[in-house]
This record gives structure tokens, C-alpha cells and sequence, in this order.
């Protein structure tokens, strides 16, 4: 009760439909109305030494959360670890699975809804990682169940809303940990944030970015950040967040 209170003040507005926090009588009226189901696709890795370890999970569940608060939909459960092999650090902070691992899990969720009578998905997934995942996942379900799916990816739609409101633009603005994802969790999760520690690590020289090269991430960025989140700041990512969930919110009202 008090968690849900707290909520309410953060957002303002209605309630937030959380399927951890319903019984069955109340979750199959308020899916029984729209059909629709939000889910909340995260990952636990390294995001500088000023960030959580779970950053992405903890944004796709403010996110999802924001978003059913808006427009009355659903907030299934959340997936919290993804594919972030890439950013495995050998001396701890990422954990990683396989993405057929994820692929099974997640399929095996979202048909279990689809079962119950949800036709409609909407995946909030910041981790570039688990993208493929859902990717092949939604498509399947649209070809065979003729179940639709969304993806809100939001280190990338957040890219051109950014544009005015951060201090840097392109990579520097939104690479790993940087401008754009500091100042979100700023916003989002001020207690989280290690301020004391906000350092400008640059970006490493690439004489061919357009070449994929593969390279674990921790090898390129021993502090596993890129960039400079320096200029970061909570009332940047109130902007960022207030300006993309009203954008989302507009899609899925007239999504059918």
C-alpha cells in the first residue's frame, strides 16, 4: 500500500495496473477492456562506476510503469536479465544469458498471456541486446497468431527528443552511461546515481566505426562507460522522459 501511494505522487493521475499487485478477479476485468499487456524487458550489466548494475530493467519498469498510468493498460512481468554477453566483465557485475535461453523464457510468458485472450504487446525494452529476441518473437506471433507487438526501444527513440535538451548530440550524448542515461536516472532513480563519481572517459579512437570488430566492451572501456556524463542532470531527464512517454502514449491510444 505504501509503495503504491508513492507512486501516485511520483506520476500523478490514475492508478498503475501492476500484474504482481492484482489478484486474477481484478487483472482479467482490466485485460478483458483493452487486451493489452506491457512488458517490461531489462538486463543486468556494467553502466559506469556511477550507474546500477541493473539500470536497463530498472528503466523499462519506470517506463512501463509511466506508461500504464497513462493509458490503463497492463504491466506484466518484468524479464530482468537479457543477452549482454558483449559487456560481460570478468570481474563481476554482468550477467548474461543465452539468447535462446531468452527466446524460450520470453516466448514462453508472452504465450501464456496470449492464451488468456492478450492481443496486443508492448515490449519496453532499452537493452540493445534483446532487441533480435523480440524482434523474431513479435514477428512470429503476427504471422501465426495474429497477435500485435511494439517495441519501445528507448536508448534509440529517445535520440531525436533529446536534441535541444542535452549539451552533446550523436554518440557522445548517447553512448554507454553517457549525457543521456545518466540524466535519466537522475530523474528517475536520483538515489541511485553516484554523482561523486561522473567522469569524462571520452570516446575511443575508431579510424573504421562502420566496421563491426567485437571487441568485449570492458577490454575498450575498463570503467564501462563511454563518453562524458558530466553534464547530465535530473531536470534534462524529466524532459527526456515526460517528452518520450507522452510520444509513446499517442501511438499506443490510436494502436489497433
Amino acid at each position: 500500500m505504501v509503495k503504491f501511494r508513492v507512486f501516485v505522487v511520483r506520476y500523478g493521475g490514475c492508478q498503475m495496473l501492476l500484474m504482481k499487485e492484482m489478484n486474477f478477479v481484478d487483472y482479467r476485468a482490466e485485460v478483458a477492456k483493452t487486451r493489452a499487456i506491457i512488458l517490461p524487458v531489462g538486463a543486468f550489466e556494467v553502466w559506469g562506476p556511477h550507474l546500477p548494475v541493473g539500470a536497463d530493467t530498472l528503466v523499462a519498469e519506470e517506463i512501463a510503469n509511466r506508461i500504464s498510468e497513462k493509458i490503463g493498460w497492463v504491466v506484466g512481468p518484468s524479464v530482468p536479465v537479457g543477452y549482454s554477453e558483449s559487456l560481460f566483465a570478468p570481474e563481476g557485475g554482468t550477467i548474461t544469458v543465452r539468447p535462446e535461453s531468452l527466446r524460450n523464457y520470453l516466448y514462453d510468458i508472452v504465450e501464456s498471456l496470449v492464451e488468456t485472450g492478450v492481443n496486443r504487446f508492448c515490449f519496453v525494452a532499452p537493452h540493445l541486446g534483446n532487441v533480435s529476441v523480440i524482434t523474431e518473437i513479435a514477428t512470429h506471433l503476427r504471422r501465426t497468431r495474429n497477435v500485435k507487438c511494439c517495441l519501445i526501444d528507448w536508448w534509440r527513440i529517445i535520440q531525436p527528443i533529446c536534441r535541444g535538451i542535452l549539451k552533446y548530440d550523436g554518440r557522445p550524448a548517447h553512448a554507454h552511461a553517457a549525457e543521456a542515461g545518466t540524466s535519466t536516472f537522475m530523474y528517475l532513480r536520483p538515489d541511485l546515481v553516484k554523482t561523486e563519481r561522473l567522469k569524462d572517459v571520452g570516446l575511443a579512437a575508431n579510424e573504421y566505426p562502420d566496421i563491426p570488430q567485437f571487441v568485449p566492451f570492458v577490454e575498450t572501456y575498463p570503467e564501462a562507460h563511454v563518453g562524458d556524463p558530466t553534464p547530465a542532470s535530473a531536470e534534462k531527464g524529466e524532459q527526456i522522459v515526460g517528452k518520450t512517454v507522452e510520444r509513446v502514449v499517442e501511438f499506443l491510444k490510436q494502436w489497433r
